[in-house]
């Protein structure tokens, strides 16, 4: 108006004239058009372009008064180009309102502009609004960068907003690269601006514009798209009317250009800026809904995979939009992966399987991984039979997975409690029952019914690679599940593949956990019900040879574990190699077991002994051979434990079938036991001793004959063993220096001697006098006083058994050995009664004692007895233990009854005499009855008898009083009365 002066429209008289009226009356002039043109200029050149937003936005609206009051102006069309390149600018304003009149202005000029000028600015605003390109505007001290706020304020409380205010801040923080990151960010912001502001204008020239538009909606359709559900709520309302003013049919538009815009939100879903990566996850979750489902389906792979990667984004609100765009991408695939969707469904899970399995099962993300399984876990629910061809990659990924997925304070607890076998035992055997229950165990189990011939050409061998190399428990404990259930869902097409399966899990038998051990034991005795008879038998030997060559005790244990198994669920395969396993069943019977076990449970090696064999004995004879072969086996072993084992099942057999143990089989067993008593001593070597002593006391008949037969055979070429040189083994043995080994060869010796009648006092009474002799000392570390005492009592008992009957051979040994015994009724309690026990074998074989031998031996025979009797004065009169009391009265019985069988009571002196009446006197007031009236009877025998004494005699008793023998005399009349 001001521009055009009297010439414009409003200078008229409203009330006489119309606008169209005056206009015709009045005819433009030169000097109106001169101020149009010279207002134009103004704008264009001076104001539009300014630094001060206030003076851009007041041309804005000059502009678009001009363009429409003054658009028949020749000048002004003339620069219609330059007027839209204005308008083009001003929409990047960061003023709605600015943008709001630009906008309007772009309509305008759009009206009067040639169908040239229209295509051309169709095209610039398309460029404009894809790419947020804006002209470039000069910087100066108090141009604002940013909105007052926008960013926030200094500490002071300045704003930080112009371009001075922003470079003061950079240099104050002396990081004067600061200032490019600002401008980096102000030029994003304003991108975003001139975004909006091309909105605007789109907006207010696409209902025109549909012809000239239509080229470019491939391009224009996928951005707006996305652009609907930008996080900057004005944006969206930009965009949102864009698309309602553009898109007369939503849902069509969508299908039409349904390629192009999952194409863009692919590449966008990755974007370097958070917005656009935010806008894309949401535009996701809403372009497939309501799709067809055809017309997606090659899209979801590279959905699914490019999703789970946003999942993981640094900005929350991105991860939160590309958490809903995944759970529609699983409701979306659980939906076409139905097994009613024939042929769609099954190449929807040749598709998306992979990517799930390889993107999400095995990420590192746990939010990643939950969404891929639960999308997995009910594809698998929903697909069928269409799983059939994919199961061989989805079982290995589901069963990796079940320890991928456990909790890592498990993983923490087990290392924890690893020194305690219990409690380890006890954690694992938890965890692999909480495994059994997880949704990817679950989805295995559903599988199972789909496996047959065709697909397990490619599935066993990923399970063997799997329970070989696998580190999680979990895994382990499940892939051997999940083989325990092959066998019953197709046994007869697992058959080919168990060989290979028993190998993968023999592997497994010294896992360091008890509970993978165990149940990989068990899934062996599950197998071989579809294995061959050959594979059957190497793993019973491969049990066999690990048992003898490994000193685990955690293996020997899973060879038990693997043995018990198979003749639990699989008997009748069990009874065609008991000839393998019973033998090793029974030398394993015979490990020493722990201190802490109790002794009525029965082992696992006994169980499985028990329950195929008909009884101890009855299963000896019948697999005999193979016992004795191998507890030969295990006698000439490097492993002392296993020697000791050889010796305790030789041992059993003896005991088990006595004198049944016939040649060749019982010289084979003392050739063995015997040979393995060379050599250094080494722990458990007793054992050797203990079932040499059984084998030669149970077998004594059959170890005569075959002594006798091999005299008589003078042709014999193999080596037989005699008596006598199982004696020389024996006292070889006695003469080691280790005390408890050294008890078991005492002992040995003297059941052997007793049994067969041996002379080997002699070398006995050597190896065994130092031990009486010897005392046991505090300071003395290395000898042991419970282990002497007991090797002494043995020691005692050993000689009393091989007190010889050769009247020579006594006459050598008869005052050192009485000695010997007196001596020992001076020591412990059990001393005591062994050497009472001894000197009663040794009062009854001796010689001088025999009727034909007492007239000539009276005196020799006095000395021994009197001998006896003087140490035995405190063992009749012990008052704490009835057996010393009980043994001294015997051996009182023994020697009264030796005279008075010949009626020579007579020739004992009257010293000894007089000994015999005090003890049995003394015996005949014991608190036993027993005893009492043995006592009674034996003094009867025994009669009265004057003995001179010296009345003056004194005599010092135990306590040290000082008596004279009348009134010792007269004491014990009165104790008589």
């Amino acid at each position: 108006m001001a521009s055009e002066g009297h010439m414009s429209s409003e200078a008229r008289d409203i009330w006489q004239s119309s606008k169209q009226e005056y206009l015709g009356k009045v005819s433009k002039t030169k000097e109106g058009s001169s101020l149009v043109t010279w207002s134009l200029d103004q704008l264009l050149e001076q104001r539009v372009g300014h630094v001060n937003p206030h003076i851009r936005q007041a041309a804005c609206i000059w502009l678009l008064s001009l363009i429409k009051d003054s658009s028949q102006n020749l000048e002004l069309q003339a620069k219609m180009e330059v007027i839209q390149e204005a308008f083009i600018g001003l929409l990047s304003e960061n003023d709605e309102l600015t943008q709001d009149i630009a906008s309007k202005g772009l309509g305008l000029v759009y009206e009067k502009c040639s169908q040239e000028q229209k295509d051309g600015l169709v095209s610039i605003l398309v460029n404009s609004l894809m790419t947020g390109k804006r002209s470039t505007r000069k910087l100066t001290e108090s141009s604002k960068v940013f909105e007052e706020g926008s960013i926030g304020s200094t500490p002071e409380g300045k704003t930080m907003s112009t371009y001075k205010e922003l470079c003061s801040i950079a240099t104050d923080l002396s990081q004067p690269d600061l200032i490019y990151k600002f401008m980096n960010l102000a030029n994003h912001n304003s991108m975003w601006n001139s975004k909006k502001g091309m909105a605007f204008g789109f907006s207010s020239i696409a209902a025109q514009a549909g012809q000239q538009l239509a080229p470019y909606l491939p391009k224009i359709v996928p951005r707006l798209y996305r652009y609907q559900f930008d996080p900057n709520p004005k944006i969206q309302s930009a965009m949102n009317s864009i698309w309602t003013t553009l898109v007369q049919d939503n849902k069509s538009m969508v299908d039409t250009y349904l390629k192009e815009i999952i194409e863009d939100l692919l590449k966008n879903l990755t974007g370097n800026q958070w917005r656009v990566r935010e806008s894309s996850c949401l535009a996701v979750s809403d372009v497939l809904r309501g799709r067809q489902l055809d017309s997606v389906i090659t899209f979801l792979p590279s959905l699914w995979e490019t999703c789970l990667r946003v999942l993981d984004d640094i900005k929350e609100t991105v991860r939160k939009a590309a958490d809903s765009a995944c759970k529609t991408l699983s409701k979306v695939s659980i939906k076409l992966c139905d097994v009613n969707n024939g042929k769609i469904g099954e190449a929807a899970i040749e598709m998306m399987l992979p990517c799930l399995l390889k993107s999400g099962i095995q990420s590192s993300v746990s939010e990643v991984r939950s969404i891929a399984l639960h999308t997995v876990v009910e594809i698998s629910h929903h697909a069928g039979s269409l799983l059939k061809p994919h199961i061989p990659i989805l079982v290995t990924a589901l069963l990796e997975s079940v320890s991928e997925l456990e909790p890592q304070t498990l993983n923490y607890l087990s290392v924890r409690v690893s020194n305690h076998a219990d409690d380890a035992e006890k954690l694992d055997a938890a965890r692999i029952s909480a495994s059994r229950s997880t949704p990817m165990m679950e989805t295995v189990n559903k599988c199972v019914q789909y496996v047959d011939g065709t697909v397990l050409p490619e599935l066993i061998p990923r399970v063997t690679d799997l329970i070989r190399n696998s580190v999680g428990l979990g895994t382990k404990a499940c892939g051997a599940m999940f083989i325990m259930s092959l066998t019953s869902q197709c046994p007869q097409d697992l058959g080919p593949f168990a060989g290979k399966l028993l190998s993968a899990l023999l592997t497994g038998l010294s896992d360091k956990s008890a509970a993978v051990r165990k149940i990989y034991g068990t899934t062996i005795g599950h197998i071989v019900k579809v294995a061959k008879d050959s594979s059957v038998e190497k793993v019973i030997k491969r049990l066999h040879s690990w048992y003898f060559e490994k000193e685990d005790a955690n293996v020997r244990k899973s060879c038990a574990v693997t043995l018990h198994a198979i003749g639990q669920y699989n008997p009748d395969i069990m009874k065609r190699h008991l000839s393998l396993a019973m033998p090793l069943a029974f030398i394993a019977m015979h490990e020493k077991e722990e201190a802490n076990q109790l002794d009525d449970k029965l082992s696992l090696w006994e169980e499985i002994w028990l329950d195929a064999t008909p009884g101890t004995e009855a299963g000896i004879k019948l697999y005999l051979p193979e016992l004795i072969t191998i507890s030969r086996l295990a006698l000439t072993s490097q492993s002392w434990s296993m020697k000791a084992q050889g010796a305790q099942s030789m041992k059993a057999i003896a005991d088990k079938l006595g004198s049944k143990l016939k040649p060749p089989h019982l010289n084979e067993v003392l050739v063995s036991l015997v040979d393995g008593l060379s050599g250094r001593t080494w722990n458990g070597k007793d054992s050797l001793l203990r079932a040499l002593s059984s084998v030669c006391t149970a077998s004594k008949s059959s170890l005569e004959e075959q002594e006798s037969k091999s005299e008589s055979d003078n042709n014999r070429s193999n080596r037989i063993i005699s008596i006598d040189e199982i004696k020389q083994a024996v006292l070889k043995e006695c003469q080691k220096e280790k005390l408890t080994y050294k008890l078991e060869a005492v002992t040995c010796l003297s059941k052997i001697c007793e049994v067969y009648h041996l002379n080997c006092f002699d070398e006995l009474s050597d190896a065994v006098y130092p031990v009486l002799e010897k005392k046991p000392s505090l300071s003395d570390e290395d000898l042991n006083r419970e282990t002497l005492y007991a090797l002494q009592e043995s020691s005692i008992k050993a000689l009393g058994k091989a007190w010889p009957m050769d009247e020579n051979a006594q006459d050598k040994h008869c005052d050192k050995y009485s000695t010997v015994l007196a001596r020992t009724m001076k020591s412990t309690w059990k001393i005591q009664v062994a050497g009472l026990v001894a000197a009663q074998n040794f009062v009854k074989r001796l010689s001088i004692l025999q009727p034909e031998h007492v007239p000539y031996n009276q005196d020799k025979a006095n000395t021994v007895i009197q001998t006896l009797l003087k140490s035995m004065k405190d063992c009749i009169s012990n008052s704490k233990y009835l057996s010393i009391r009980k043994e001294a009265l015997t051996l009182i019985d023994i020697i009264v009854s030796k005279f008075s069988a010949i009626g020579a009571i007579d020739l004992i002196e009257d010293v000894t005499f007089e000994d015999l009446r005090t003890m049995l006197d003394g015996a005949a007031r014991d608190t036993n009855p027993e005893l009492q009236d043995k006592a009674v009877m034996l003094r009867k025998v025994l009669g009265d008898r004057q003995i001179a004494i010296d009345e003056d005699e004194v005599i010092t008793d135990e306590d040290g009083n000082e008596n004279t023998q009348m009134e010792i005399v007269k004491e014990d009349i009165q104790d008589i009365q």
